[in-house]
């Protein structure tokens, strides 16, 4: 028996109307699920940007002793030019920190009245040959314990707490949208299977009459391919909405501007969409396809 196109629509109209309050939670079910899809892909996207922008692009301060003499200044440049594992260096003076101090606190007249060009340290910002966050954090142990040398900083602690922080983050989303997940599969699964119930004696009628499987599987496969696309797009609508929650919270203020790499850009949005879009068609499909196998052997 051919499928008409006419039926199934009828058929999949009605039973997507049968149960309108199952039919809507399906679909609120499906949109939350992947609108935290969505978000977790952006925020994973998120967190590599940030990641990989950092992790390119550290660099290390050597702050020499304040009252450092000019052979044990040479020492440092040359060890620091010598080493292998460093590509650039450049040395900053008392002038030039002094303009970076008053730049940092700016408005603080007091800290500025009683600090000098002559109370700073001088400095060499170093850039290595490997960014990775270990070779700079064992390249700033080793400079740490070298004469002359006041102090040693660089990111490498904050990036591995960002990474951590982005981790957990991830992992929790992906469990939680995992769960949510299979919630959204059963409540689909299982308001098909209602509308088969309620509609078994005329599926046995159907099938006496030479009905094929697969002409009284459409409509239900329809249906909750209708659910799954529903969710889906609200979803996707969602996805833009946590782009510009992203941008907002990170633009809001000066203090958050080391999150500024964090941000997401349009190939990540779409990446998410399609992420989304996918799992709305498979998610769908699948579960209506394993909820009308029951009612079809009679």
């Amino acid at each position: 028996m051919a499928v008409n196109a006419s039926y199934v629509v009828r058929e999949t109209s009605a039973n997507l109307t049968r149960n309108i309050t199952l039919t809507v939670a399906s679909i609120l079910t499906v949109f939350v699920t992947l609108a935290i899809v969505g978000t977790i892909v952006l925020v994973r996207q998120g967190a590599q940007n940030l990641t990989a922008r950092y992790q390119k692009g550290v660099e290390f301060i050597v702050y020499v002793d304040p009252d450092i003499s000019e052979d044990q200044l040479a020492q440092v440049r040359t060890s620091l030019e010598d080493n292998p594992g460093i590509r650039e260096i450049s040395y900053i003076d008392r002038a030039e920190t002094y303009a970076d101090f008053k730049e940092l606190f700016k408005g603080q007249d007091t800290m500025l009245e009683n600090v000098t060009a002559e109370d700073l340290p001088t400095s060499f910002r170093v850039k290595p040959v490997d960014p990775s966050v270990n070779t700079v954090q064992g390249l700033v142990n080793y400079y740490r314990k070298q004469p002359g040398v006041f102090q040693v900083t660089a990111a490498t602690e904050v990036i591995r707490q960002l990474k951590g922080m982005s981790d957990f983050l991830n992992q929790g989303l992906t469990v939680f949208g995992a769960l949510l997940l299979a919630a959204s599969a059963l409540l689909i699964l299982n308001t098909v299977r209602t509308a088969m119930f309620a509609r078994r004696r005329e599926i046995e009628v159907m099938k006496l009459v030479g009905a094929t499987n697969w002409f009284i599987r459409v409509p239900f496969m329809l249906e909750g391919l209708v659910q799954g696309l529903i969710g889906g797009a609200l979803a996707v609508g969602f996805v833009f909405l946590a782009q510009r929650w992203i941008d907002d919270l990170i633009d809001r203020g000066p203090a958050l501007d080391l999150l500024e790499p964090f941000s997401v850009d349009s190939s990540d949005v779409l990446v998410a969409c399609l992420a989304v879009s996918g799992i709305a068609i498979v998610l769908s499909v699948v579960s209506s396809a394993l909820a009308t196998r029951r009612f079809l052997d009679v």
